[in-house]
Protein backbone atom coordinates (compact mmCIF):
# COMPACT_ATOMS: atom_id res chain seq x y z
CA UNK A 1 0.00 0.00 0.00
CA UNK A 2 1.48 3.17 -0.88
CA UNK A 3 1.48 6.40 1.39
CA UNK A 4 -1.00 8.28 -0.29
CA UNK A 5 -3.32 5.22 -0.77
CA UNK A 6 -3.24 4.96 3.43
CA UNK A 7 -3.82 8.71 3.35
CA UNK A 8 -7.08 8.58 1.43
CA UNK A 9 -8.05 5.68 4.06
CA UNK A 10 -7.05 6.76 6.96
CA UNK A 11 -8.85 11.13 5.97
CA UNK A 12 -11.60 10.45 3.88
CA UNK A 13 -14.27 8.32 2.27
CA UNK A 14 -13.30 8.83 -1.52
CA UNK A 15 -11.80 5.37 -1.27
CA UNK A 16 -15.19 3.58 -0.95
CA UNK A 17 -16.29 2.56 -4.13
CA UNK A 18 -20.07 2.74 -4.02
CA UNK A 19 -21.61 5.60 -4.80
CA UNK A 20 -23.90 7.22 -2.44
CA UNK A 21 -27.48 5.86 -2.60
CA UNK A 22 -30.01 8.22 -4.25
CA UNK A 23 -33.76 8.07 -3.86
CA UNK A 24 -35.91 7.65 -7.04
CA UNK A 25 -39.15 9.45 -7.37
CA UNK A 26 -42.16 7.69 -8.24
CA UNK A 27 -41.61 4.43 -5.90
CA UNK A 28 -43.31 3.11 -3.54
CA UNK A 29 -41.77 2.76 -0.33
CA UNK A 30 -41.80 -0.87 -0.45
CA UNK A 31 -39.28 -0.77 -3.90
CA UNK A 32 -37.58 2.41 -2.17
CA UNK A 33 -36.61 -0.09 0.94
CA UNK A 34 -35.75 -2.45 -1.32
CA UNK A 35 -33.43 -0.20 -3.45
CA UNK A 36 -31.79 0.68 -0.12
CA UNK A 37 -31.64 -2.34 0.95
CA UNK A 38 -29.52 -3.52 -2.26
CA UNK A 39 -27.45 -0.26 -1.56
CA UNK A 40 -26.54 -1.48 1.39
CA UNK A 41 -25.61 -4.95 0.69
CA UNK A 42 -23.24 -3.63 -1.83
CA UNK A 43 -21.64 -1.10 0.55
CA UNK A 44 -21.05 -3.66 3.44
CA UNK A 45 -19.76 -6.45 1.06
CA UNK A 46 -17.50 -3.77 -0.71
CA UNK A 47 -16.48 -3.14 2.99
CA UNK A 48 -16.24 -6.62 4.13
CA UNK A 49 -13.86 -7.29 1.01
CA UNK A 50 -11.64 -3.86 1.81
CA UNK A 51 -11.05 -5.02 5.41
CA UNK A 52 -9.79 -8.69 4.13
CA UNK A 53 -7.92 -7.10 2.00
CA UNK A 54 -6.40 -4.86 4.37
CA UNK A 55 -5.95 -7.37 7.23
CA UNK A 56 -3.92 -9.61 4.55
CA UNK A 57 -1.23 -6.59 4.53
CA UNK A 58 -0.73 -7.00 8.66
CA UNK A 59 2.24 -9.23 9.02
CA UNK A 60 2.10 -12.10 11.36
CA UNK A 61 3.43 -12.22 14.36
CA UNK A 62 5.22 -15.62 15.26
CA UNK A 63 5.25 -16.16 19.31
Amino acid sequence: MTAEEKEEILHSYKWIKVKSFKEEEGLTWEEKYRALEKHHSAETNFLIAKVRELVLQIPVENK
